[in-house]
């Protein structure tokens, strides 16, 4: 084989030296966490409360980038906030940290957590934000934080801006979560009662936890544990009793009837097809619906 021609260095070349491959050892270094902050609230944006909790983190830490998840969370309703964090956090890199703003009980005896699992770390109030994210985690740490050892607010009523900003500026600088508060249990901390589905003689009871935009009707039924669901008759709220069943997409589902469809993002949904389930049966996040009967 011919031996390719290098010019010597008396050539007069000009060409930079061939770079050197990076060594086993340094290849074999692992990386450090990709840092964002990831916000989830109820706030809305016509008011400024989302801009004074991103200036707080821009003006704390501003080589961390910012990423919305969402800041239209209906007001107080934790758990479509638990919902999106559950089907959201996995998208994002070890490093993310989390402040996740729905809290009805702000400025209460109510203490604020933190959750530690796959390299992020997610901050709330004890209200049962986190639940169906640690639910499942098996990895996950979690921690009720100390009053004593956070950022002291300056209101009552604004923690995520005054409290949980500060506090993730700190952990994304490089100071851990175990400085701030010591592990407690799951079952230490709140659990709704729309956390946890029932199975009783009468059927599955499950409650929704968001309404989407087209209408579809999210259940606390995550795919990990309730995707054997099949042919159900379904009690609403008010009394109405329907047939459902199982379907593979939208549009499986028959015109004018209500179906049972894995959803994108995790948990089981009721649907219609290009049509909304929830108008169509009156149903809102908090309710509790009735599978009967599913097999």
């Amino acid at each position: 084989m011919d031996t390719p021609h290098r010019p010597s260095a008396s050539s007069g070349s000009s060409s930079p030296p061939a770079a050197t491959p990076p060594s086993s050892a340094a290849s074999a270094r692992p990386r450090a966490h990709a840092r964002c902050f990831a916000l989830l609230t109820d706030f809305g944006l016509d008011d400024p409360y989302v801009g004074q909790l991103k200036g707080v983190l821009h003006r704390l830490a501003p080589a961390v980038p910012i990423i919305d998840i969402s800041h239209g969370v209906p007001p107080h309703r934790v758990e479509t906030a638990a919902f999106f964090l559950a089907a959201s956090h996995p998208h994002f890199p070890p490093g993310a940290i989390f402040i996740c703003v729905v809290d009805p009980g702000v400025g209460t005896p109510r203490d604020l957590v933190a959750m530690e699992t796959g390299g992020q770390v997610m901050l709330a109030p004890d209200n049962g934000l986190l639940h169906l994210a640690a639910e499942a985690r098996t990895d996950a740490v979690l921690r009720r934080l100390d009053p004593a050892r956070l950022p002291e607010p300056q209101s009552a009523t604004f923690h995520g801006r005054d409290v949980l900003a500060p506090l993730a500026a700190r952990l994304a600088g490089g100071e851990s979560p175990a400085a701030f508060g010591d592990p407690v249990l799951p079952t230490d901390l709140a659990r709704p009662p729309w956390a946890v589905p029932r199975r009783e003689a009468d059927g599955v009871h499950a409650a929704v936890l968001h309404v989407d935009r087209f209408g579809n009707v999210v259940l606390n039924l995550s795919l990990r544990e309730w995707n054997w669901l099949s042919t159900c008759r379904l009690h609403l709220p008010d009394g109405t009793l329907i047939d459902i069943a199982r379907a593979a997409t939208y549009a499986d589902i028959p015109p004018g009837r209500t179906g049972l469809v894995a959803g994108s993002q995790g948990y089981l949904e009721l649907t219609a097809d290009k049509a909304s389930a929830a108008e169509r049966h009156w149903l809102q996040p908090g309710m509790e619906v009735l599978l009967e009967d599913c097999r």
